[in-house]
């Protein structure tokens, strides 16, 4: 029996990859006639009329996106990861695309995961020989070539019909960990044991639909530890007492024909319930088992220093990619607040172990967030968007993209090694500014803004 029995673990590999294909011929809608009362000169509109334009339009968009897909830029021609994402935009299904981009309700912590990086300046020093500049870490758990990992995240089969194959396969091939989600589109026990490298180390992420399956995780943990000992940590998502109001997302369902919106909901749901958990779950998990466990989503620098004193080895500050409680602040201005804090409690960092992600998206990034404290950074939308419009080579190009600017960036301010970044090498007079935005026109030309309700025909 696999490590996953006993669980409700959600299998998506017989999912249709649907969202990739054409988009379904709407239904016929009912005749409507128009009158203006005043006027008995105005012509009647017969919506049927209406109606065939909107398919013919629907049609020659599905038409257009199939031919931009096969026209897509080279992989040679992307040069950043914002690249990636302007091209997913424009050959990606509307509804792929509104599922991937959404925020939760006005999406201002969206725009603030990324903004508030652009708040951050560097204090570079200079005549240091950088010959010998690496990128190379062992504050993750693990060796790795860089201190990045691709998050967890569902909806893979929507973005490529590998799905996560593609993920784990890039982090061997580059030398950085994949958390391999709950989530996950093929048996989970299958997946990590035969999809990985023999020397392969990854992390794995979970979280629990309902009490049976968090009064059993004792002994899931324990098969995991037992079983599979590539497995180096283990994250706890703890930021799902409901899902949030991801409101663009719901729009751009609310246009689409019924075929689509049914494949949308089986990767995200408003029925979908998730089982709060407390500190005391927590502890009793800590405790069953020798992995360290990191929680997943922590927001207030109290909490991360709650979570060392508990004994657990780690945090990830993260609002979920701005898709849970709107206005949550920034993951990296709370890094900044936390790592004081832990600092002034003398908590051991080799020890715990602080995580960000959301809005990451260049090297630079990377940086600024080892400078103030960070471990580790993770990315998803980046690793989805390369993945959908490039496959399993996109995903690697991304890793060598943050490679190669995390190294020149290191050598530019005058450091050799990951260790030797620190809050010196920044200023973050600004950070605390919160509507203070650096213009980031690549940025802010991917950013879909929120759509209104459409208007009858």
């Amino acid at each position: 029996m696999g490590i996953a029995a006993g669980f409700a673990v959600y299998s998506y590999y017989s999912q249709p990859a649907l969202l990739n294909d054409s988009r379904k011929r709407r239904k016929k809608k009912p005749r409507i006639i128009i009158i203006d009362e005043d006027d008995e000169d105005d012509e009647d509109y017969d919506d049927e009329e209406d109606e065939e334009d909107e398919e013919d339009s629907e049609e020659k968009e599905e038409r257009e996106r199939k031919k931009r897909a096969a026209n897509k830029p080279p992989l040679s021609q992307i040069f950043n990861l914002t690249d990636f994402e302007y091209v997913a935009k424009q050959i990606l299904p509307p509804g792929t695309w509104g599922y991937y981009s959404t925020g939760s309700d006005d999406e201002f912590s969206l725009r603030e995961n990324h903004y508030a990086f652009g708040r951050i300046f560097f204090r570079p020093k200079c005549l240091v020989d950088v010959q010998d500049s690496t990128t190379d870490t062992d504050d993750m758990f693990g060796k790795f070539q860089i201190p990045i990992y691709i998050t967890a995240f569902a909806g893979a089969p929507m973005a490529h019909p590998d799905a996560e194959k593609n993920l784990i396969k890039a982090a061997a091939k580059e030398k950085i960990p994949y958390m391999v989600p709950w989530q996950c589109s093929f048996p989970l026990d299958d997946f990590m044991k035969n999809e990985t490298k023999p020397d392969q180390e990854f992390f794995h992420q979970i979280h629990f639909y309902d009490g049976d399956q968090l009064k059993n995780a004792p002994e899931y943990l324990k098969k995991i530890e037992t079983e599979i000992p590539k497995v180096k940590a283990l994250f706890i998502n703890v930021d799902l007492p409901v899902l949030g109001n991801r409101e663009k997302d719901n729009k751009v369902r609310a246009s689409l024909d019924g075929g689509a919106i049914d494949d949308l909901e089986v990767f995200s749901s408003g029925e979908t319930h998730y089982k709060p958990l407390t500190w005391d779950d927590l502890d009793r998990l800590n405790r069953s088992t020798k992995l360290p466990i990191c929680l997943k989503g922590v927001l207030r620098k109290e909490d991360v220093l709650k979570a060392a004193q508990l004994g657990l080895a780690g945090v990830v500050i993260s609002n979920h990619g701005g898709r849970q409680l709107d206005f949550a602040m920034p993951p990296i201005e709370i890094l900044a607040q936390s790592s004081k804090l832990l600092k002034e409690n003398n908590v051991d960092r080799e020890k715990f172990k602080i995580f960000i992600d959301g809005g990451i998206r260049r090297g630079s990034d990377v940086v600024k967030a080892i400078c103030l404290g960070a471990s580790g950074v993770g990315l998803g939308r980046p690793f989805a968007y390369a993945m959908a419009t490039y496959g399993q080579p996109g995903c690697e190009k991304v890793i060598r993209i943050l490679k190669e600017e995390m190294g020149r960036d290191m050598r530019l301010l005058g450091v050799n090694s990951v260790k030797e970044l620190n809050e010196d090498l920044v200023d973050i007079t600004s950070l605390k500014y919160k509507g203070i935005v650096t213009s980031d026109s690549l940025y802010n030309e991917n950013y879909m803004r929120m759509p209104g309700p459409p208007f009858k025909k």
